[in-house]
Formats: C-alpha cells, sequence, structure tokens
C-alpha cells in the first residue's frame, strides 16, 4: 500500500512540475508535421506490456543511477526553461520516467524495456529549425527523384529550385516534399516493423537504415502520382489527392515496403527461437527501500516547482519604448509599417514587434524589416532562428549562409548573418542578427547559451530579433545590394537601442 501511495504521489508531483509544458507538446502534435506523436504513447505502452514479464522478472533497484539521471533530467528542464528551448525540457521529461524505472526496477529490467523507451522518445518533437535544416536537402532529392520518374514515364516537368512545374500545375519543394512530415515516422515505423517481425539485432538496424531511403522514395512517388493525375485526370483531382490522401498512400507503401524487407531477412537467419536470457536472471529483494526513494524523488519534484516559480515571478523586465513611436523617415529612407494579423502575432510569440518597408529614395530599393520583441522569453515565446520560417513557410531554397564581419567602411560595427536564398527565379538577400542584452549574437546556440547564462546572472531573458530582407534584380550582384543594405542598417539600428534596451 505504501508504494501506491508513494507512486501517486510521484505522478502528482511529476504532472505540477510539467504542467506547463503539457500544451505546448499538445500543440506540436497538433501540427500535422508532428501528428503522428498521437500514436507514439500507446505504441510504446502496447509494446511495454509486452515485455512486463521480463522486466518485473529481472528487477534489481538501480537506486545511484536513478538519482543520477533524477538530477540529470532537472538539469535539463531549468535548462530548457531559461534558454527557451522546449525541446530540452520534454527531453527531461522522458528521461525523469528513465530515472523512476531505474530507482523501482533497475538496468536489467531497462534492458528489457529497451524498445519502449525508444519508442516513447518519438514523442518529444525536435527543435523547428533543426527539422529545418536536417530535412531540407532531403526534400530535395525527393523531390528530384519524382521529376525523374515522372520524365521516364514522358510526363513533361521542370524542376527549378523548390518547384516543381507540371506546366499546367506547380508544386513548391516545401509543401510537394514534406519530408519533416514522413521521415521521423518512417523511422518509428522501421523501428516497430524490427522488433514484430526481426529477432536479430543485425535485421533490426537494416530496417532501421533502410527507413530514411524508403521515406524519401514514397515521398518522391506521391509527387509523381501529382503529376500523372494532373496530366491524365484533372488539376481538381489532382489537388485534392495532394491535400486528402497522398499521406494515406505515402505511409502504406511505406508500411509495404519495411514490411516486405522484414520478412525478405528473415529467410537469411535460423528459424530456431531465441532464448531470452532475462528470463534466466533473479529478482532482487532488495526492494524495500524503493517506496523511500519515490517520496524522495517526489518531494524533490516538488521543490523544483517551487523554485522555478519563484524565479519566474522575479524576472526583470527593462523598461523600454513602444515601437509605436518608431521613426518611419530618417536620412534616405521612408518607411511604411505593415500591422500582422492576430493569427500571426500569436505564432510570433512577441511582446512588441516592428514590421515595415523602408524605401531607398537614393535608390529606389523596397526593404523589408522585421523586429520581434520578448519582455522575457521561455519554450514557445522566444526569438528563434528565421531559416526555418523562410524554409519552411515561404518556400525559399538556401543557398548561401554565412557570417558576415563589422564592416566600419560601410558604418555596419557590427556582425550579421547573410542568407541568400531563390524562389522561381527570384533571389532575396536576407540578413538578421540577435540583438539581447547588450549584445548582437549570430549564431543560435550561442544565443540560447548566453540566455540560459543571463537568466540566472542577471534574472533576464529579454531580447529582440532583427531581419532585414531585400529582393535582388534579376542580374544584380550580391556585394552591391550588400552596400545598400549596410548602409541601412547603419542608420536603422542606431535608432533601435531605446527599443531593445541594453
Amino acid at each position: 500500500m505504501g508504494s501506491v501511495i508513494a507512486f501517486i504521489v510521484f505522478c502528482a508531483s511529476w504532472i505540477l512540475v510539467y504542467s506547463d509544458s503539457f500544451s505546448p507538446l499538445i500543440r506540436r502534435w497538433e501540427s500535422g508535421d508532428y501528428s503522428y506523436c498521437w500514436l507514439v504513447v500507446p505504441l510504446a505502452l502496447y509494446v511495454a506490456w509486452q515485455k512486463r514479464e521480463q522486466a518485473f522478472f529481472a528487477r534489481d533497484p538501480a537506486v545511484k543511477s536513478g538519482y543520477i539521471f533524477i538530477f540529470i533530467s532537472i538539469g535539463l528542464y531549468f535548462l530548457g526553461k531559461s534558454a527557451a528551448v522546449d525541446a530540452v525540457v520534454f527531453l527531461s521529461m522522458w528521461l525523469s520516467l528513465v530515472a523512476v524505472f531505474l530507482l523501482i526496477l533497475g538496468w536489467k529490467s531497462l534492458m528489457a524495456m529497451f524498445y519502449p523507451f525508444v519508442i516513447l522518445a518519438f514523442a518529444i518533437p525536435p527543435p523547428p529549425f533543426i527539422n529545418r535544416l536536417l530535412t531540407f536537402k532531403l526534400r530535395l532529392i525527393s523531390s528530384d527523384l519524382s521529376v525523374r520518374i515522372m520524365q521516364f514515364f514522358d510526363v513533361p516537368v521542370f524542376r527549378e529550385g523548390n518547384v516543381i512545374d507540371l506546366g499546367i500545375i506547380q508544386l513548391q519543394v516545401v509543401d510537394a516534399c514534406s519530408g519533416l512530415r514522413y521521415v521521423f515516422p518512417t523511422i518509428l515505423l522501421g523501428l516497430l516493423m524490427g522488433y514484430w517481425f526481426n529477432s536479430k539485432v543485425w535485421q533490426r538496424i537494416i530496417v532501421l537504415i533502410a527507413t530514411i531511403p524508403t521515406a524519401i522514395a514514397t515521398n518522391a512517388l506521391r509527387i509523381a502520382l501529382v503529376g500523372f493525375l494532373a496530366r491524365s485526370v484533372s488539376i481538381e483531382t489532382a489537388t485534392n489527392f495532394f491535400h486528402e490522401a497522398s499521406g494515406i498512400v505515402v505511409y502504406l507503401v511505406s508500411i509495404i515496403i519495411l514490411v516486405c524487407l522484414s520478412l525478405l531477412l528473415n529467410l537469411f537467419s535460423s528459424s530456431q527461437a531465441v532464448s531470452d536470457k532475462s528470463r534466466r536472471k533473479f529478482f532482487s529483494g532488495n526492494i524495500r527501500k524503493v517506496p523511500l526513494h519515490i517520496w524522495a524523488v517526489a518531494i524533490l519534484l516538488i521543490g523544483v516547482f517551487f523554485l522555478h516559480s519563484h524565479y519566474m515571478g522575479n524576472r526583470i523586465v527593462p523598461s523600454r519604448l513602444s515601437f509605436d513611436s518608431f521613426p518611419l523617415h530618417f536620412n534616405d529612407f521612408k518607411g511604411k509599417r505593415e500591422f500582422f494579423s492576430k493569427e500571426i502575432i500569436e505564432s510570433l510569440g512577441a511582446d512588441d514587434y516592428f514590421s515595415g518597408v523602408f524605401a531607398d529614395e537614393r535608390t529606389g530599393r523596397d526593404i523589408l524589416v522585421l523586429v520581434s520583441w520578448y519582455n522575457y522569453q521561455e519554450p514557445q515565446r522566444a526569438a528563434h532562428n528565421p531559416v526555418s520560417c523562410l524554409l519552411g513557410g515561404g518556400g525559399w531554397a538556401l543557398s548561401v549562409s554565412e557570417d558576415l564581419p563589422p564592416d566600419p567602411e560601410s558604418g555596419r560595427n557590427f556582425k550579421v548573418r547573410r542568407m541568400l536564398l531563390e524562389k522561381s527565379g527570384y533571389r532575396l538577400l536576407a540578413l538578421y542578427w540577435f540583438q539581447q542584452r547588450g549584445r548582437i549574437i549570430t549564431n543560435e546556440y550561442m544565443n540560447k547559451g548566453y540566455l540560459a547564462l543571463d537568466s540566472i546572472n542577471e534574472n533576464r531573458t529579454d531580447g529582440g530579433l532583427v531581419r532585414v530582407e531585400m529582393l535582388l534584380g534579376k542580374n544584380e550582384k550580391v556585394s552591391d545590394a550588400q552596400k545598400i543594405l549596410d548602409r541601412f542598417i547603419k542608420n536603422f539600428s542606431v535608432r533601435l537601442h531605446p527599443y531593445i534596451p541594453d
């Protein structure tokens, strides 16, 4: 009875600590890219139920390891909160469950539950900017393969950058080749296929490795089918299939491929049953103190909750001017402010922002500006790398990404990050930097590191992100466009200080 009460108290304290993380986690699951996460927890529980006998038969509590993992999970929790990276908080949630499992059942049982815990890890959506960068090349490979398939069957098609042109319909790579949406669930599928259909480790590894090319090939088939339907049936049929049924087709084909591969690999192994060594292990009698340790962990988590609440209540927000008073006319630049819809503002998560277009009266060029400001940053409301927005939502293909050193000659006396993006024959030159608590930073990871340090040393997590963009002319040199943007930044940045305080 004491063990049951201790476990209930632990569950309550665990929910208390992570309660404010459930909402952003569910919002991520509700997006199209991570909808597969809804199946992860039931699948993990089902596999755990299958392995329950091995796990409980081999129980031998690992108290020291359990506490080490608990303290690591607490460290990850505070790191994720202070650096405003919710994926780290989600990882802390997963690791804390591993830690308690070690406290109760030990390493032998954890090895028996290896697959359920690995499956459960797929419930953690990676940070969006990491997903965009990891899968961007896969999307391009998939789109190129789809074009080759259609050309093989004499379907006239042309690909330029991230656009697939079928003549009667155009598909953008960002939509048509969403490797982000299919790569991770296909890896999960391969993990399950290997577990259910194969008994050898080498077989399971081969199936897992095969998931990436399977995701690319099936997604290419998806796009090719859209092309065939558009040419042979109608654009409406192709569009409806693309948005409604194509995902089902992709996943059914992936399942068939991976199941066939798993069964084929079984032909190269003996049919002799594999003995389960875990059943030969003993279960330890050293379990009397387990309820005491569970109580200790529960009390520790309650302490974490109150410590974080105290920290949140004492954050320092510096005084500043609202962007409503930002000047729209200075030197040779005359601007017009633009306002976002309520939905975009909620997505941006900023406490204040400036969006506008400045006309360079000297050259006649338009310069797009976006500055977002955060009184404090936390997961789901923090300045983030704009690459994920431009590649994911804008459909641009990234051709150059590099740091530009300060250029005193132009008047830009700080480093910026430069990106050159292409789409449908257009080129966009984009510069950005994080302006946070007196620092100008161009590296996403360094920015998160300073954010975590300043949250501890100064109790401040305020900051902003500045984006400056300009479309290039057809034959315009990047260096010439850079001079225009540098001159604008020289005049624009000095006016930011009252709005982004040091």
